[in-house]
């Protein structure tokens, strides 16, 4: 299976869904540039060998499905093809053979790299055929032939159903483990010899033990694969690092009684798909731990195979390394395809990954020249020239299942490989297109971020006709002049758009010794431009303030009478609905507050009860976390409520009540618009105070927007929004040079304190936190495609806990901290929870996981991992680290997909 990056730690019987941030393995900048610097040349050489590949594998594939059903419509129980006869007739299998993964298996991997859904049907289908086999229990063969087909499945749709038949496959084959042996039995077979038979082959079965552990937080699976392969490493391998392929244990006391081959030429030979297996196996767990013990293993059975005098030229193996009549033997095209595979993961971890890579490549670029089906014979396989079992003489010199199987698997991988780009395990692009989520053991999700800003993002921002035009005055009354026409406008009635008109201020200098105010929907104030030179509006005294301020007024007005208390039940962060007693009361497109009132036990939780404590040091108290989340109910059914936005902070019993409220604010204003305008602040010198503080302030209002607009030598702001805005836009717009001192309360360039809301497309230079939220800010909301310059303190969420942002695609070179910063201010504790970044480039990041109640993210981050304030605080879930991501603004993608279904 295509490998992803997560790694889990587990310490105990279970595991939450922590995931080691290990970054050794991880390829640093420099070698990953002297990887791609050393393979531009293959790369142009191999496009035309690629394509060849892949458009023999459509149309093969093609004609084997349509041989398939062929020999499907005399035995139906056939489930997927294996071999040719000696009479080169097709070799169908039922679905207990433990090739019966593999096909299904090709055409996903037909569905991953062409998008055609005629693949991703005809997968389904065959892959439907063979899930039986998630409760045979007298079969090791789970991994080839489940992951191998449903893990693939999983993989590229996301289908809960897949899900559920991993976690069971993963439970049958735990049912094989021995603990005394500290192995899975591999055969049932051959009792006369054999008393617990464990093979070379049994390495890869245990990527499927990882997967269910990442699955379902359950760590046993975890910890049989990891003892199967430290056994397999201790018993399997000869002091010059060949294979034995069969190891016989003493079920009782766990000892080795014999060491034999089964397919192999002798039992002291070194069978070549075994070696491959090892390769292949001890690469994988690496990635699924990140024990450098198993990379090691791996990097020494790559040497044993590259230095061994009997590998060919080409790097095609002969069937075994101890054939008596090499070079007169036949090859095994299976075991070179499963190296290949193999070596591509490894030139990722390993610093001989350029040589690896470059073998990978050679083997990849023979299979394609020399050893492919011609089009449209062989039944439709693509691959010729493997070997199954030489010593029974059974599957000589055929074609294999699954050599075609690691062949594909090696073409993607090299193809990512050269791409360059990685995605995410929890939320990537299907092969058609569209995101596709991936829960943690508590269906948990990345949520959906795509309805912030300006109507949630369903409209575009309107150009409101100008219905005043004004120019600078001479006798220094702009103010005056300016008010008087907002006030003048608010007096108008709103048009059936919800506007009333825009004042245009022309190019000039317009002098503001106190500030402005639009108390009134449908409002718009525009510029004539941003640069220098075009609409200035100059901040002029000594005053602390806003210099434009624009509020509704009032508050919630909570209808207490229809409140209706959650169901007890967990409800995952991503989750668009919740359960009530009785829906009755609700109606579709009701406003509500999805109200959360978090206990003691919680607050214990999270431990901030135990703040350690400095001169005015709060610890954190129930009654100020009451969380008033605005959502509105896009449908019922039943007793469940559907929400427009998602649950961004798990709904947990154990942590409080959470209740439904139907709510009104008839004193919010909306339809406001900020656009075109430059603002600046009159200041005395560097350090200066006593100056304009904010230069465009925000509150009770929602769907309106700030557009085009430059904020220079302001103390605090250039855009800040009270925790009564929302879904306000605010965008192509930049905060320079900010005049204050540089501590606390100061140089939040854009400050965030509302609900789902957007900040994108900025820029800001010599702020402090430039793209910040405070507490208890509840989201979804978006910072995206934003740079900050000279920063002198951290982006991020600042302290108490704010709920559900994505930074996505921000630049800076100082830090992005989403961490706990203990008694930091008046305690400050956790900053957030659900804080996603998503291809951030950072000097450094601190992303951490809250003692309790969910999960940080830093996925394709460019820069240092850091310890934060804490070096003993759990890192968050941390993915992709230093790599290019194929998915570049996650916010873009989530509103595009929801825009065009």
């Amino acid at each position: 299976m295509i490998f992803n990056m997560n790694m889990l730690l587990s310490k105990h019987g279970d595991v939450s869904n922590r995931f080691i941030p290990k970054r050794r393995f991880i390829i640093s900048i420099l070698s990953l540039t002297t990887i791609f610097c050393g393979i531009q040349e293959t790369k142009a050489q191999n496009a035309n060998q690629l394509k060849k590949a892949w458009d023999l594998a459509d149309r093969q594939s093609q004609l084997l499905y349509k041989e398939l059903q062929v020999l499907k419509k005399v035995d139906s129980t056939l489930a997927s093809p294996r071999t040719l006869s000696e009479n080169n007739e097709l070799v169908a299998v039922k679905r207990g053979d433990w090739t019966s993964g593999f096909y299904p298996g090709v055409l996903w991997y037909l569905y991953e790299k062409s998008g055609k859904h005629k693949w991703k049907e005809l997968a389904g289908e065959l892959t439907g055929g063979i899930e039986g086999e998630q409760y045979n229990g007298k079969t090791h063969d789970m991994g080839f032939k489940i992951f191998c087909s449903v893990g693939n499945g999983y993989r590229l749709t996301a289908n809960a159903h897949y899900r559920d038949v991993i976690i069971q496959s993963a439970k049958t084959l735990a049912t094989r483990f021995n603990p005394k042996v500290g192995c899975i039995r591999s055969w049932d077979h051959n009792s006369h010899r054999w008393d617990f038979p464990v093979i070379i082959d049994n390495m890869l079965n245990l990527e499927l033990l990882f997967e269910a552990t990442k699955l379902t937080g359950d760590s046993s699976y975890y910890h049989i694969a990891v003892s199967h392969a430290n056994t397999t490493m201790k018993n399997h391998f000869r002091s010059d690092y060949s294979t034995y392929h069969v190891i016989d244990y003493n079920p009782a006391t766990g000892e080795v009684q014999h060491k034999n081959t089964h397919q192999g030429f002798s039992d002291e030979s070194t069978w070549a798909r075994g070696e491959a297996w090892a390769l292949y196996g001890y690469t994988m767990c690496y990635r699924e731990t990140g024990d450098p013990k198993y990379l090691q293993q791996a990097e020494k059975v790559a040497h044993w195979l590259f230095g061994h005098p009997r590998m060919p030229k080409d790097l095609i193996p002969y069937w075994d390394f101890d054939a008596p009549h090499i070079p007169n033997e036949p090859r095994d095209v299976s075991a070179a395809t499963v190296i290949a595979s193999g070596l591509l993961e490894l030139s990722t971890f390993s610093n001989q990954g350029k040589d690896y890579l470059s073998k990978a490549q050679t083997i990849m670029s023979n299979l394609i020249d020399h050893y492919m089906s011609p089009p449209n014979k062989n039944k439709g396989f693509i691959l010729l020239h493997s070997t199954g079992s030489k010593p029974s003489n059974t599957e000589v010199d055929k074609p294999l299942s699954y050599a075609d199987y690691y062949f594909l698997e090696a073409l993607l991988r090299e193809e990512n490989l050269l791409s360059g780009r990685a995605q995410s395990s929890l939320v990537r692009k299907d092969p058609e297109g569209k995101l596709i989520y991936f829960p943690d053991d508590r269906g948990n999700i990345i949520p959906d971020f795509s309805r912030v800003g300006y109507h949630q993002g369903n409209r575009q921002l309107p150009t409101v006709a100008s219905a005043i035009s004004l120019h600078p005055t001479a006798d220094g009354t702009d103010q005056q002049m300016i008010q008087r026409a907002i006030d003048e406008i608010s007096n108008k009635p709103l048009d059936k758009n919800g506007y009333r008109g825009a004042i245009t201020l022309k190019k000039g200098i317009y002098n503001i010794p106190g500030s402005l105010l639009i108390k009134s929907s449908g409002i718009v104030l525009r510029g004539e431009g941003d640069a220098e030179g075009e609409t200035l509006l100059r901040a002029t005294g000594k005053q602390q303030r806003s210099l434009l301020k624009i509020s509704g007024d009032g508050n919630y007005v909570e209808d207490q009478a229809k409140v209706q208390m959650l169901e007890a039940i967990y409800i995952p962060v991503g989750s668009k609905y919740v359960v009530v007693d009785d829906s009755r009361d609700f109606q579709k497109g009701a406003s509500v507050l999805l109200s959360y009132e978090l206990n003691a036990a919680w607050i214990k939780a999270v431990k901030m009860d135990q703040i350690i404590a400095r001169e005015g040091t709060k610890q954190w108290t129930t009654k100020e976390y009451k969380l008033k989340f605005e959502r509105v109910i896009s449908s019922i059914s039943g007793d469940t409520l559907f929400l427009d936005n998602p649950v961004v902070m798990a709904i947990d019993p154990q942590f409080g009540k959470v209740s439904v409220v139907p709510f009104k604010f008839a004193g919010r204003i909306q339809e406001v618009g900020i656009e075109n305008l430059r603002f600046e602040s009159e200041f005395a010198n560097e350090t200066d105070e006593n100056h304009a503080w904010i230069a465009i302030e925000f509150d009770k209002i929602e769907n309106a927007w700030v557009r085009n607009i430059t904020a220079r030598y302001f103390g605090y702001a250039a855009v800040s929004l009270g925790a009564f805005a929302k879904q306000t836009s605010v965008i192509n717009s930049k905060c320079l040079d900010p005049k204050s001192q540089i501590t606390g309360g100061r140089r939040y360039s854009f400050n965030n304190n509302g609900q789902l809301n957007l900040f994108r497309q900025l820029y800001t230079t010599e702020g402090r936190h430039d793209y910040v939220t405070g507490a208890r800010t509840l989201g979804p909301n978006v910072f995206s495609m934003s740079t900050a310059t000279n920063t002198h303190a951290d982006i991020g969420p600042h302290h108490r806990w704010a709920v559900g942002t994505l930074y996505d695609q921000i630049t800076t070179d100082g830090e992005i901290n989403v961490q706990d910063r203990g008694n930091w201010g008046s305690g400050h504790g956790w900053a957030g929870v659900t804080q996603v970044l998503w291809n951030c480039k950072v000097k450094s990041a601190a992303v951490q996981q809250p003692w309790a109640s969910g999960q940080n993210f830093a996925i394709g981050v460019n820069g240092k991992n850091n310890h934060g304030r804490f070096k003993d605080r759990t890192a968050g879930f941390w993915e992709n680290q230093n790599k290019k991501l194929l998915l570049e603004s996650l916010y873009e993608q989530q509103l595009n997909d929801r825009l065009n279904k």
